[in-house]
């Protein structure tokens, strides 16, 4: 009976719940330790027993622990913001937690999971929020890799502290084992998906002026009208990256202060 009970996930997250949560003297786990409850032992699926579901559903295990322990650490504001929800709001609020922990039950790097349980107090902090808003998010979030959020997270420092990070890009390259390319990588995948901007865009259009420039003076030559030409804008050999205002909102939605600091 007892290895019935190890080798089912539903009673293993029962006794995670039980055990990071406080229970009360009526056996009751906290108000946040229920209101997860249903959401997180819905994300396992009885009856189901072949060998790639059971790889699958171990990966599911471990990500629900982890999103119990998460969860733990910001218990008390959580337990604030749920106090303060009317029915509806709740009801609202348990719908997008029912999202989250299936981005959760998904995500393949587990230190990971911290950004999307932070991304709840984000959510908690709207008496209205858009559905289409927190998918964009989310659908962001789980496009990036974890290197992907710490160069993020590197240029929001950068930006916010005006240069005085006490830290380079080269520190950067070594806490993740990445080479000067695989960096310059990380961020044109960043500009894909609109965490970052360059000056790329605005050097091509001062490029074409200056092509037209040309094509004016040319012109003039030949009408026997020429005069000295026209300044050219000045190309940077550099392609500068920096953070976007949604780059910026991106870090503040997923990532404590404390974290930041």
């Amino acid at each position: 009976m007892r290895n019935e009970v190890e080798n089912n996930p539903e009673s293993r997250i029962k006794r995670k719940l039980g055990e990071v949560f406080d229970v009360s003297a009526e056996g009751a786990v906290s108000v946040v330790g229920e209101f997860l409850g249903d959401t997180l032992l819905g994300t396992f699926l009885p009856g189901v027993s072949s060998a790639v579901f059971s790889i699958k559903q171990r990966k599911v295990e471990r990500n629900i622990m982890c999103m119990i322990e998460e969860m733990k650490k910001i218990d008390d504001y959580f337990k604030e913001k749920l106090e303060k929800m009317d029915k509806y709001q709740r009801v609202q609020f348990q719908k997008y937690t029912d999202l989250v922990t299936e981005y959760v039950a998904e995500e393949q790097q587990v230190d990971k999971i911290k950004y999307l349980v932070n991304g709840l107090l984000g959510i908690a902090e709207h008496k209205e929020i858009n559905e289409d808003f927190v998918l964009f998010y989310y659908d962001t979030l789980n496009n990036l890799r974890l290197v992907d959020i710490s160069v993020l997270n590197f240029y929001y420092l950068i930006y916010t502290n005006f240069g005085q990070l006490g830290k380079t890009y080269q520190d950067i390259l070594e806490e993740n084992n990445i080479d000067i390319d695989q960096y310059n990588a990380v961020r044109e995948k960043l500009v894909r998906v609109g965490l970052f901007s360059t000056q790329r865009d605005k050097e091509i259009d001062d490029l074409y002026k200056n092509v037209l420039t040309i094509q004016d003076h040319l012109t003039l030559i030949d009408k026997g009208k020429g005069k000295k030409i026209a300044r050219f804008k000045k190309i940077s050999k550099n392609d500068k990256y920096s953070i976007t205002k949604f780059g910026r909102e991106f870090i503040e939605f997923f990532i404590k202060d404390t974290e930041k600091n």
